[in-house]
């Protein structure tokens, strides 16, 4: 037992020293989530000679509602990702030639991938380095890092079916939200689950060991009969109750031995009628305890949800500097265009928080939470409502267009719910915040976020929940122009900087443009986005995110734009930064499409690419 703690924890901290080299070997890089990287060979000097030194087109179709939301890794100058169409791939990070590339066919029919990505496990003792896989239908394996070969001495001939214990009663499928988090031996994994029907399967994480397959733990995201938050679904709402899930990336405080979990919206979505109370713990950010799954604190974000506001972020761990003294936080930014920047080991609000009384709901049979919370720093990083004289001007025609809508439309601020009439909800069931959530440049002490402000016109129809239960579902009507423009004044996307000093905003930009529109005089919009930015040591921040194809480059201090080239597609996920080869800095992004229901030329691109830029 010694040996294998030691070994463990030897790994947890090899996990540590590959984040601060120049490999990128998490989703966020460090356990986490900051994006930074300590590279310093490109800078905003010379970051305009940036050139393409190699692709890597998976033959896999791009496009789509949400594209690829994949960031790959890397380690030891070896690449890492999971294919669309269902392939582990490695790649020389140097060059981008193939490696090894495994099939998953050869372990499950369907042969569907690992969507969000992979994760490494740097391994322990006599144990390899393995690339570890969650695939969408619900199989846990792990790779050789260097061969690529299955390795079968863990579960059932190298397969542990994340489906036994969670899908026996209502059957249907299991697909993990995201890359595992991977904390010493153990793999951390949340289901997503849907958001419509009362009854399905749980959203639990829960923790596996890497060597030997057996689960250790599960945390219920809908509390047991005992259990503390149990009465908030009221008398029986709490009973087969599907999900909340979670959506997102985990992330680790491996010093602290804890794991934060973003989780999802309780169900039904938007109707709360069969669940009356605050319903814990959707739509919360809560941290376990990485050993054992117990739970240390949470912080709900939205009581009883009628919104779609799920935390749909990964959390990011910061240092704040308050009254002189650092304090250990996580910036959580929501849906909702509120950014919560809470004490990583109490869950309080640095800056304080407050409830405030919220427009209730005309849907019957449902009672909207009488207040929600509110932090009071920062200030809200998106449009959370809109008044009649902030429609669109971009031309005459548009602000007639936008007012008349608006007209028709039940406004009430923020948490405007949808209801029986049309309602317009700012910011949309899009966000808000990206579903990548923030960064943190430690030597600025800068939070930097890129959000979307764009709303919706909204109302409930009536539906059932899973054939049974009387319920109502939203329709979400386009709150959008003559020419497919949103209707809401610009910036309609922003990169942003807030201080972690003080809370306050220091530089905010729009991201992104539409160039049909500048081209007649409109000042820069910003496009709808999604995905995130990095920062390096070397004072430049890179992101994709937009609807204009454009892969960005922009100093962190200001926020001005530095470089910026065109994609063969959206890139709606984070780029990465590494060295390879013989210590050159790169920078890769994943061109894989996305952001269909907004308007963009990205709309009908097929191409699956992972491109990488270095200095000549």
């Amino acid at each position: 037992m010694k040996t294998l703690r030691i070994s463990v924890m030897a790994a947890s901290a090899a996990a540590l020293l590959l984040a601060q080299s120049g490999d990128w070997p998490n989703v966020g890089n460090d356990p986490g989530g900051m994006r930074f990287s300590s590279l310093t060979q490109i800078t905003p000097a010379n970051v305009n000679k940036l050139v393409r030194a190699w692709t890597y087109d998976m033959g896999d179709p791009g496009g789509g509602f949400r594209g690829t939301e994949a960031t790959p890794i890397v380690v030891n100058g070896v690449m890492y990702f999971s294919t669309p169409g269902g392939k582990e791939v490695a790649l020389n990070a140097a060059t981008g030639a193939e490696i090894w590339k495994f099939d998953l066919k050869d372990v499950t029919a369907t042969g569907r991938g690992a969507k969000y990505g992979v994760s490494y496990w740097p391994g322990s003792g006599s144990t390899a380095p393995r690339v570890v896989v969650a695939t969408t239908d619900g199989l846990l394996i792990q790779l050789d890092a260097k061969t690529g070969k299955l390795f079968k001495d863990v579960g059932d001939n190298g397969i542990v079916d994340l489906k036994v214990g969670m899908v026996e009663k209502y059957g249907g499928g299991y697909t993990p939200g995201a890359t595992p988090a991977i904390y010493k031996n153990l793999a951390i994994i949340s289901p997503t689950t849907g958001e419509q029907g009362r009854y399905g399967i749980a959203g639990d994480p829960r923790a596996f060991d890497l060597q030997t397959g057996k689960e250790v733990w599960r945390f219920h995201t809908v509390p047991q009969p005992g259990e503390p938050g149990f009465p908030s679904w009221g008398v029986d709402g709490w009973q087969d109750r599907r999900g909340p899930g979670s959506w997102v990336p985990m992330t680790v405080d491996s010093a602290n031995g804890l794991v934060f979990v973003a989780l999802g919206n309780a169900t039904d979505q938007n109707y709360g009628g069969s669940r009356p109370g605050a319903n814990l713990y959707a739509c919360s950010l809560v941290a376990l305890d990485a050993n054992t799954g117990k739970m240390k604190w949470y912080y709900q974000t939205t009581h009883h949800d009628i919104y779609d506001w799920d935390v749909n972020a990964p959390p990011t761990l910061i240092e704040v500097t308050k009254d002189g003294k650092k304090v250990s936080a996580v910036a959580q930014s929501t849906k909702i265009g509120l950014m919560f920047v809470l004490d990583r080991l109490t869950g309080k609000a640095v800056w304080g928080d407050e409830e405030r009384a919220i427009p209730n709901t005309d849907a019957p049979g449902d009672q909207a939470a009488a207040t929600q919370p509110f932090p009071l720093k920062p200030a809200p990083i998106s449009r959370i409502s809109m008044t009649r004289d902030e429609v669109s001007k971009i031309s005459p025609e548009t602000e007639k267009t936008c007012k008349a809508q608006y007209d028709k439309a039940v406004q009430m601020g923020p948490y405007t719910p949808y209801g029986m009439m049309p309602s317009l909800v700012f910011p949309s069931s899009e966000g808000g915040g990206s579903w990548s959530g923030a960064s943190f440049d430690p030597s600025l002490g800068y939070i930097i976020v890129n959000t979307r402000s764009v709303g919706t016109l909204a109302k409930l129809n009536p539906t059932t929940s899973s054939g049974v239960l009387p319920s109502y579902a939203k329709q979400k009507i386009p709150f959008e122009d003559q020419n497919g423009y949103p209707c809401s004044a610009p910036p309609w996307g922003e990169l942003m900087a807030i201080s972690a000093t003080t809370g306050d905003i220091a530089w905010r930009v729009p991201l992104g443009e539409y160039k049909d529109l500048t081209a007649k005089g409109v000042p820069k919009t910003g496009t709808p986005n999604a995905g995130g930015p990095i920062i390096t040591a070397g004072g430049v921040l890179f992101i994709g995110a937009t609807a204009d194809l454009m892969f960005r480059a922009f100093d962190p201090k200001t926020g001005k734009e530095l470089w910026s080239i065109q994609l063969e597609n959206s890139a709606v996920n984070t780029p990465i930064t590494y060295s390879a080869g013989s210590g050159k800095q790169y920078v890769a992004v994943w061109a894989g499409g996305g952001l269909g229901d907004f308007k963009t030329s990205a709309v009908g691109q097929k191409t699956n690419l992972i491109v990488a830029y270095a200095l000549p």
